[in-house]
């Protein structure tokens, strides 16, 4: 019998089980479950959360999962794309730079909606996670250069295969179950770049959920019997050709060795766009030492690393008029890091996007690349940031890995502060304290919906627009 690809894939997945993992991977996957619930429950007062709970309403679905929000339930494919756009809104969730990009905590919401579905324990939730990244990461080393994105294809594209897989796995599938699930999902689910491009549309949010909604989908076809093409990866017209341009196949599907890749990934801080973490943080060093005002600043090199400078030219990123747009922008980011001394939430409104002063300072703005941060490349995204004052003075700062990279770790107590500030005037801090001690031991937890009901809101404070 012909072993194919797919094959060779899922039983990569299906092999992952939470008894084998480390405590060092339960550890990480502890760590990103708490973080990403962290970042979706800071969105939910965001316009995206509105629109996509009022057509989840209006649809319906069997009470399957929780909703993180209003505690209401519906299928676990709707609850995927309501809590995938949650996590996703704020862009202070994890990320992975390879020869492609990933956001791969967009799978922690096929997997809570999925476990809860079909009563699996939190180590089963775990194991699933894990998988999943395993997967995810894994696509975006072994494409051909220079990655799916250079080709149109929205990084977003491996999501189908990840949550698929975990899907899968937690409806108790075997290893031909999520091989069919696999091929189900890369038939049909591979997504444009054109959202990344420019001015950033609303739909930014959505971009993993969606894929991940498909993934789901595609596990519960692939469960009651579907299947799909063997040659799915490998064929002539297979995902390896027309969308990877070639895909080492061997390192894809590998045993997992000594290191899982979920510790590859790298918390985020702040919510910007990736790459922005280490110019930051040099910025926010520099404005705790330093009171600038726009005045006070005569020019501002951003230093980075190549890949970033070459992604980072449209003019419509430089000055952006909306929150998609300002958050994947470096020049917005460091100016609002300077001035305000902060890059959360408050700083991503309409009325500090329209800033005078802000504006002044992106136009003393440049990007520059640093050859030793581009020899570091893909293996950290790091940067910094040079102020030239007009008192003739020049600041500098640069970290070589950014905060939240496996080399320079957010701690617990770094991710636990995140859940304060980002829940604040969104849940009560007992409640946010209940969080945390629930994902400490959330393998021993046996109902994946309390975890998510602490996160419930009175109703007359669900979806309205930040």
């Amino acid at each position: 019998m012909a072993v194919y690809v797919k094959d060779r894939l899922a039983a990569l997945a299906h092999g992952i089980r939470y008894r084998d993992l480390p405590p060092e991977v339960v550890e990480a996957a502890q760590r990103v479950v708490l973080d990403t619930l962290a970042c979706a429950a800071g969105a939910l007062k965001s316009e995206p959360y509105a629109i996509v709970r009022k057509v989840a309403r209006e649809l319906g679905g069997n009470p399957e999962a929780t909703l993180i929000g209003d505690g209401d339930r519906t299928s676990c494919a709707l609850a995927t794309l309501v809590n995938g756009t949650l996590i996703r809104y704020l862009d202070n969730n994890d990320y992975y730079f390879g020869l492609d990009s990933a956001h791969p905590s967009g799978n922690l919401a096929p997997v809570l909606a999925v476990a809860e579905k079909c009563g699996r324990s939190g180590a089963d939730a775990i194991a699933a996670l894990v998988a999943a990244y395993e997967i995810q990461l894994r696509l975006c080393d072994v494409v051909a250069a220079p990655g799916i994105s250079a080709r149109g294809w929205h990084p977003g594209t491996d999501v189908q295969f990840a949550s698929a897989a975990a899907a899968a796995k937690l409806l108790g599938g075997d290893q031909g179950v999520i091989a069919h699930a696999l091929a189900l999902a890369g038939s049909h689910n591979n997504t444009l770049a054109q959202s990344q491009r420019g001015h950033i549309p609303m739909m930014k949010a959505t971009a993993e959920a969606t894929v991940a909604k498909a993934g789901v989908e595609a596990a519960l076809l692939a469960a009651a019997g579907m299947t799909g093409p063997d040659e799915i990866f490998e064929g002539v017209a297979g995902w390896g050709k027309v969308v990877a341009g070639e895909v080492d196949f061997d390192r894809l599907t590998a045993p997992v060795g000594e290191r899982y890749r979920i510790l590859d990934t790298c918390l985020k801080p702040y919510a910007a766009v990736a790459g922005a973490m280490a110019p930051v943080r040099a910025a926010l060093d520099l404005a705790a030492q330093n009171k600038f005002d726009a005045r006070s600043i005569a020019g501002v090199t951003i230093k980075l690393h190549a890949v970033a400078v070459k992604k980072a030219t449209d003019p419509r990123k430089a000055y952006p008029r909306d929150k998609e747009t300002a958050d994947h922008s470096y020049h917005y980011c460091i100016a609002a890091a300077l001035l305000d001394g902060a890059c959360g939430p408050a700083q991503f409104d309409d009325a500090r996007i329209a800033a005078q002063d802000i504006r002044e300072v992106i136009g003393v703005t440049t990007l520059e690349a640093d050859a030793e941060l581009t020899a570091l490349y893909p293996g950290s995204s790091g940067g910094g940031v040079v102020v030239k004052l007009r008192d003739g003075r020049e600041l500098k700062r640069v970290y070589p890995y950014p905060p939240g990279h496996p080399k320079n770790q957010m701690t617990d107590a770094d991710v636990e502060r995140k859940l304060f500030e980002l829940t604040d005037g969104v849940i009560a801090r007992a409640r946010a304290q209940q969080v945390i001690e629930t994902v400490a031991r959330f393998e021993h937890c046996t109902s994946v919906g309390e975890l998510l009901g602490l996160f419930a809101l009175p109703a007359n404070h669900q979806g309205k627009s930040s």
